[in-house]
């Protein structure tokens, strides 16, 4: 399966509705909401009975409505014509969330029933338990999504409260890593799939990655500086550091292949553009914007940006 069909199941997993337009879909990508269908991964859901009708020049949204006498969904426009709207014009999917949690967790030895079980309906799912290299126990796993809307948010804290973990939890969800609210419950690890997966072309997460930002202290390090595979984690003379940005990571990437390498300077542009940055991200300050802990191994001047730990 394509990045692009990986990426946009995830942002229909974030969608506000669980229930989303295959022609919608479509407009951003035909092949990937395509590829998904044939994957069940998106499943037929009925409809959403709402078109953009042209009348009068002007693009505006109407509600199909069925009628029984010509056995179609359509609208009145402006003039009182019958307007018919087809089937596949308003045909809806959801995605089907136990096949993509499944396929998430392949590598994992999990325990729990075969679906996952609702906790807060079309939310957050508890998903059972898996074994993770350094945990002492089976780690009970959640699935949630759309951490970045407030009332969501809200609403799995007070799950938390009422529901501790023993020891630790793990609470993935389709929610990119670098818009994860921050959070006082230690003992429950927020990981977006997208920064833990074992190919972007996958769904499947890496154990080793997924190990890694559960227990960063226990990965094996060279000194004075190390990151994890996905350079989600830089470990630096004893410091752990995390990065959830794609980009950032992407960025991080670039700099330590050439920092292992042995020719460790880059020219700056060329890392930012290759990150994937536009122009107006012009320096690291707007990359890590927010923090400042970046600068203690990472150095730039005249153009150019290498690692120095």
């Amino acid at each position: 399966m394509s990045k692009r069909a990986i990426d946009l199941l995830l942002r229909a997993m974030e969608a506000r509705s669980a229930s989303l337009q295959v022609s919608a879909l479509h407009q951003v990508s035909r092949a990937a909401t395509d590829a998904l269908l044939k994957a069940n991964l998106l499943v037929p859901n009925g409809h959403v009975p709402v078109v953009a009708g042209m009348d009068d020049y002007e693009d505006e949204p109407f509600e199909a409505i069925w009628s029984a006498e010509l056995k179609s969904f359509g609208y009145h426009d402006s003039i009182g014509r019958w307007i018919t709207v087809t089937d596949q014009d308003i045909a809806a999917c959801r995605v089907d969330c136990g096949l993509a949690l499944a396929k998430m967790l392949v590598a994992f030895e999990r325990a729990g029933p075969s679906r996952p079980t609702p906790l807060i309906a079309d939310l957050i799912w508890d998903v059972g338990t898996i074994k993770l290299a350094g945990a002492k126990a089976p780690v009970p796993v959640w699935f949630a999504r759309r951490l970045i809307d407030p009332r969501v948010w809200a609403q799995l804290e007070a799950l938390i409260a009422r529901k501790p973990p023993h020891e630790i939890r793990i609470i993935l969800t389709s929610t990119a890593g670098g818009r994860i609210p921050e959070t006082s419950q230690k003992r429950n690890h927020f990981i977006s799939v997208a920064d833990v997966a074992s190919d972007p072309t996958k769904l499947a997460i890496s154990p080793q990655v997924l190990g890694a930002r559960v227990f960063p202290g226990q990965a094996q390090r060279r000194f004075p500086i190390d990151h994890s595979d996905d350079y989600g984690i830089v470990w630096l003379r004893g410091e752990t550091l995390t990065f959830g940005s794609d980009k950032q990571r992407q960025l991080l990437g670039l700099l330590f292949d050439a920092y292992w390498s042995g020719s460790p300077v880059c020219r700056t542009a060329v890392v930012l553009f290759e990150a994937g940055y536009g122009d107006s991200t012009n320096a690291f300050s707007k990359v890590f914007s927010g923090r400042d802990d970046w600068r203690s191994f990472i150095k730039y001047a005249d153009g150019n940006c290498w690692i120095e730990p």
